[in-house]
């Protein structure tokens, strides 16, 4: 570094300032000296790196640095009836306290075209530069902010079309999962049902994880999707899932909805003599017990690392490129889904 400095012409502290790109100097100034550090070959010590993180998270500051978690919820009820927010939050809460950060939680309401510049004021008024956008619903495209003045992460959300870092449950290896371990089990007709939003905020994932992964076991049927318009409740899915059932004789729904088995029982289907339901997204209190466990505090945890070092490196604005971290899921077997026949089981095990 002193060898830097002393090529630039500058302090050894401004050289400093520069590699961790401090927004205190001039961008040009900045610019200037890492172009320079890359021309002498300076490379920093990993190591030297490494302890300097170490002490930094082992010290205890007096005032922790607040991240800020948008939720797009009205209030802390409406965000106790999500299952997987309320572990997001979690998640992320016991992560920034484990890294001397605190998390702030804003419930920014519904009105997504007027929140923007509100909470900007209100981030800015409290000096908050890291934030995460929470898993919003689909009508995130109407959500702007000024990127720029701020390290951003998002969990899922994909349907904003912006280039943000993104935190998300691998769903379509989830659903690849599922697929794979229900032919294991052996069943042949595997149904995917899933709501229009989340494939529109997810890019298609569950059911692009479902056709590639059909498409790789020859004895499994490729049917089409059955997609839940948004507001439908347990009593208008109920004769969606009963006629798409008997059109495609299908032997086991797979669906991150909780309320498919309710609805199929509305419709006279017992489970699991009539139809299985094997779940995408286990929630111990309600729906199906078996299928593949999300784990949502990891999300959490793992935006907030991100923002972190995003903020600790001044890196604010757009992610170019930007960078997505994919959390896998794990299957749990349950009642729920018992092995369709055993001799179909043993032949798919080992072909």
């Amino acid at each position: 570094m002193r060898e830097v400095a002393r090529a630039a012409g500058v302090h050894q502290t401004t050289v400093s300032l520069a590699l961790r790109n401090d927004p205190r100097l001039p961008e040009n100034t900045r610019s200037r000296i890492q172009e320079i550090a890359t021309q002498i070959g300076y490379r920093p010590d990993p190591m030297l790196t490494a302890l300097n993180h170490y002490r930094y998270v082992r010290q205890e500051p007096k005032s922790p640095t607040h991240i800020a978690f948008l939720l797009n919820f009205h209030d802390r009820a409406e965000l106790n009836d999500s299952y997987r927010h309320r572990l997001f939050v979690q998640g992320a809460c016991e992560q920034a306290e484990k890294i001397g950060f605190a998390l702030d939680t804003f419930f920014i309401g519904h009105r997504l075209h007027e929140a923007g510049p509100r909470i900007e004021r209100v981030l800015e008024a409290r000096g908050i530069v890291g934030v995460i956008l929470a898993a919003f619903g689909d009508q995130m495209a109407k959500f702007k902010m000024n990127w720029d003045r701020f390290s951003i992460v998002r969990i899922e959300s994909q349907q904003l079309d912006q280039p943000l870092h993104t935190v998300s449950s691998n769903q379509m290896g989830i659903t690849r999962e599922a697929v794979r371990r229900l032919s294991k089990l052996g069943y042949r007709r595997i149904g995917l049902a899933v709501g229009e939003s989340d494939e529109t905020c997810l890019r298609n994932a569950f059911s692009a994880g479902y056709h590639v992964e059909v498409a790789l076991h020859p004895r499994l049927s490729n049917l089409p999707p059955l997609l839940f318009p948004d507001g439908m409740g347990t009593s208008d899915i109920a004769p969606a899932l009963a006629n798409w059932i008997r059109s495609y004789q299908i032997e086991v729904i797979i669906s991150n909805w909780h309320e498919v088995p309710e609805a199929l029982q509305l419709a006279g289907l017992r489970r699991p003599d009539d139809i299985v339901v094997a779940t995408l997204d286990l929630n111990p209190d309600r729906g199906a017990n078996a299928g593949i466990r999300q784990n949502h505090g990891s999300v959490g945890e793992r935006a907030v690392e991100q923002v972190a070092i995003l903020m600790r490196t001044h890196q604010r604005g757009l992610g170019r490129p930007r960078n997505s971290t994919l959390i896998d899921g794990e299957w749990v077997d349950g009642s729920d889904v018992p092995p369709r026949n055993m001799e179909l089981n043993a032949r798919a095990t080992h072909p």
